[in-house]
């Protein structure tokens, strides 16, 4: 059939130039003057950007009755090397930019693979064209061999025909989705089958002008749309999710426009809405008829969003062996939360496992030289398999997610983790990345922060930061069975395919890497760039000296001190006492939070230090530092303990014991966090005289409620914020101590949420081994279940706090004081 027709107009615009129908059918047929091929056989890669020579590539291998291979522009020589042994193409379609890449990859595959350079490429004048029109393959012959994204393992090749190719562009023609008036905006890669279907097939072969662009910021993706009156543009979830913030972060800086975006939203009147939302329309061309979002799943509040702007948004769905569309929103019938219904010619069901199976002239011809794949997929009445696990309601498909990458629990509970990831991802603006697994049968999140926005914010410790504002926000509110009990932090973006979907297999290897012990992996595997001159310099020896002496690490100038060497806060806090001595200046840690890399650690250095000296450093030099605290009244320690007494007497019911074991001297008292009834309750353990000279020690964030800031200034509660000011609170705690008083400490830093004891943190053992204070362990039990996390009042049972012992500084570590203190309270609650 005649597929390219010369329409008499302007065909493509590329880089502020007009390429005509007879332009493209002029290049496609030169190209193709320059390739034999054997009909249905020969293959020719197409290696290279989006730009018009790719659409005559194309073009050009079908005029020569030849196979075109859609690749990946940005693949590695080793990347291109698999598809050249794989598809075993005659000739290469590339760039200059490609050029090397090509090359290296023939070299590598050992094939005989002609190059052609489209950017040497110059048409004869005397070059003649027979007749304007470039035909299709037969319907049953191959139209393209593309690759998948690889997101289970190697890429598998996939065999659309001409006529899987049609159905997709004869549906949308049948429906009347695009026009020859239409114009739309070519953002996604043409080697990926949505774009090659809409953006490439249906827009030349109906007369569909195209724009491509060379640059997808988001300034030029604006300009785009203004200066070429684009009515259509495809593109995946993130570019809508990147657009959506844009708009809605203007929004909700605007009062005003916030009202009337909830007045829109109440009214649900698209002419309303785009005439309150001008401004927004215009920023976006003011052309728009509809956006495409397909690829991946995309956030049914982000729809919402868009339709209360005027914006129709029309998701679908399709895979790379359905050529790709299954199905779609119809601008006029737009149901949002499904991918629509299927397009004409196509039918779905599904199987008894809910998994979605099509049937169609869409579904692929199987995949290339993998019989035994092809038959996993398409069964013996031709269905196609398509992984995805969904529902359908009066024919609305919705997709719940891959049946592959259902995390199925010990208890048989199934698990979507993307589902788990979109949650977190609203509730933060500190997180790039995210993947949830299934780790020792509990889940893990997997976190690659964004480390621009953590050094804005001064964030000292990304880790716990994460894990208690970010991940525990979301675990209050999951069951049980859906809770994230481990994050692991990553420095570099998590694997993705070029559509940005995770390529799941391959987090394994990254737990198991991150779970080496930080000294095996720095010996094992650090990588010395002699050529990097911070190496030479002072700062980066004194530090590398260091972390050798104190912490047995070798680093390197990237090296991240949290996720690299594992240092925590305490850690930094040492680290920077050592900086101050030894370099004589003061460390401002406001300003030092946000820096966390050794290069730039080198290069604070340099701005601030004043001198050198060779010093050790310890703990004792921390602490004895002069602090400017003054510590708050306790009055109201007395009216505390007579107001709250009735509760603990008959309707907690408070059990006593070891009273007679807690010393007149000052201790540290330890224990385990169950609620915030605990320290109320602790306070009934000592006598009236014992309890004036005993304080508190408490995170500031948690007392700024009124009524909590009062019990703070009134009740022994000392306030501190370790996020911003660690060192300080170490000296406060100090000082306590220093003044003959007691201090109470939780040292998991935060309630339980399930009842179980958390880990605890070394500041209360730091303190007792340098002050030679002892510890007094106590446990509590009974409060978890009277006042699990969440709940605002405590429910009528029997609480208990015990007094285990005491637990001498000298003669031990650090380290051994917090283990026997954790393990008095484990075993004590494990025999109750």
């Amino acid at each position: 059939m005649k597929f390219v027709t010369d329409f008499n107009k302007e065909a493509v615009f590329y880089k502020n130039k007009e390429y005509s129908y007879k332009d493209i059918i002029r290049t496609a047929k030169y190209f193709s003057s320059l390739i034999e091929m054997k009909k249905n056989e020969d293959k020719a890669v197409i290696f290279m950007e989006n730009r018009p020579e790719f659409i005559c590539s194309f073009f050009g291998i079908w005029n020569s009755h030849g196979v075109p291979v859609n690749i990946d522009a940005g693949y590695t020589a080793e990347e291109l090397e698999y598809i050249l042994t794989d598809a075993e193409p005659k000739y290469i379609f590339t760039s200059e930019k490609n050029l090397k890449t090509a090359e290296e990859a023939v070299k590598l595959s050992g094939k005989e693979i002609k190059i052609i350079n489209v950017d040497t490429l110059f048409i004869p004048e005397n070059f003649e064209v027979d007749e304007y029109v470039i035909y299709s393959p037969e319907t049953e012959d191959t139209g393209v061999l593309l690759y998948t994204s690889g997101t289970t393992g190697k890429p598998k090749g996939v065999v659309l025909t001409f006529d899987n190719l049609m159905s997709n562009v004869d549906a949308i023609t049948e429906i009347k989705l695009a026009t020859p008036q239409d114009r739309v905006l070519a953002l996604l890669p043409y080697h990926h089958v949505l774009p090659l279907s809409i953006n490439l097939l249906m827009a030349i072969h109906i007369g569909t002008l195209i724009v491509i662009n060379d640059e997808l910021s988001a300034q030029a993706i604006q300009e785009a749309l203004k200066k070429y009156k684009i009515t259509i543009v495809v593109g995946v979830p993130r570019l809508w999710e990147m657009i959506h913030k844009g708009i809605m972060t203007k929004i909700k800086a605007n009062s005003m426009a916030l009202k009337m975006f909830n007045i829109c939203k109440k009214v649900n009147s698209q002419t309303l809405s785009r005439i309150v939302f001008k401004k927004v329309h215009e920023g976006l061309g003011g052309n728009i008829r509809f956006l495409v979002s397909g690829g991946a799943k995309i956030e049914p509040s982000i729809l919402e969003d868009f339709k209360t702007l005027g914006i129709k948004v029309l998701e679908g769905y399709g895979l790379t062996e359905t050529s790709p569309i299954i199905a779609f929103n119809r601008p006029d019938d737009i149901h949002i939360g499904t991918v629509g219904t299927t397009i004409p010619g196509v039918s779905a069901k599904l199987a008894d496992d809910g998994e979605i199976i099509v049937k169609g002239r869409n579904v692929m011809k199987g995949y290339y030289k993998k019989p035994a794949a092809t038959q996993e997929v398409i069964d013996d009445r031709g269905w196609f398999h398509t992984g995805d696990l969904g529902k359908i309601e009066d024919g609305y498909i919705s997709i719940v997610g891959r049946k592959k990458e259902m995390i199925v629990l010990s208890n048989g509970k199934n698990i979507n983790p993307a589902d788990i990831e979109n949650e977190i991802f609203k509730g933060t603006d500190l997180i790039h990345d995210i993947a949830v697994v299934e780790h020792n049968n509990h889940l893990l999140a997997l976190v690659y922060p964004d480390f621009d926005k953590v050094k804005e914010r001064k964030i000292t410790n990304i880790t716990e930061t994460l894990k208690w504002e970010i991940i525990d926000s979301y675990n209050v509110k999951a069951p049980a069975y859906r809770k994230i009990l481990e994050i692991k932090i990553v420095k570099e973006e998590l694997p993705k395919t070029k559509l940005g979907k995770l390529r799941r297999f391959m987090l394994k290897d990254i737990i198991k890497n991150l779970d080496k012990p930080k000294t095996e992996e720095k010996k094992n595997e650090i990588k010395i760039d002699k050529s990097d001159k911070e190496y030479g310099t002072k700062e980066f020896q004194t530090l590398s000296d260091y972390m050798k002496k104190e912490h047995d690490l070798e680093i390197t100038p990237d090296s991240h001190i949290e996720i690299d060497l594992g240092l925590d806060s305490l850690d930094v806090v040492e680290m920077n006492a050592f900086i101050e001595k030894t370099f004589d200046f003061s460390v401002n840690e406001d300003e030092a939070g946000g820096i966390k890399v050794i290069r730039d650690i080198c290069e604070y250095i340099r701005v601030h230090s004043n001198a050198y000296h060779n010093e050790s450093v310890n703990w004792g030099d921390i602490l004895n530092e002069r602090v400017d605290y003054k510590l708050p009244k306790s009055w109201a320690v007395g009216l505390f303990r007579i107001l709250t007494a009735p509760i603990f007497k008959f309707y907690l019911k408070l059990t006593k014991k070891g009273q007679e074991k807690i010393s007149s001297e000052p201790r540290i008292y330890v224990l385990n966090h169950e609620s915030f009834a605990d320290a109320f309750a602790l306070g009934h353990m000592f006598t009236y005289k014992q309890a004036k000279n005993v304080y508190f020690f408490a995170i500031k964030k948690h007392f700024e409620k009124p009524v909590r800031r009062f019990f703070a200034d009134n009740g022994n509660i000392v306030l501190v914020d370790i996020n911003k000011n660690l060192k300080e609170s170490l000296q406060i705690a100090a000082k306590v101590l220093k003044e003959n008083k007691s201090l109470v400490i939780f040292p998991e830093g935060a309630r339980t949420r399930d009842g179980e004891i958390h880990d605890f943190k070394k500041f209360f053992a730091i303190l007792s081994k340098e002050l030679n204070i002892p510890v007094t362990v106590m446990g509590i039990k009974g409060f978890y279940e009277s006042m699990p996390f969440g709940s605002s009042f405590p429910k009528s049972g029997s609480v208990e706090i015990e007094v285990l012992g005491d637990i001498i500084p000298e003669k031990i570590s650090v380290e051994e004081i917090v283990e026997k203190s954790r393990n008095l309270i484990a075993e004590w609650k494990k025999k109750k």
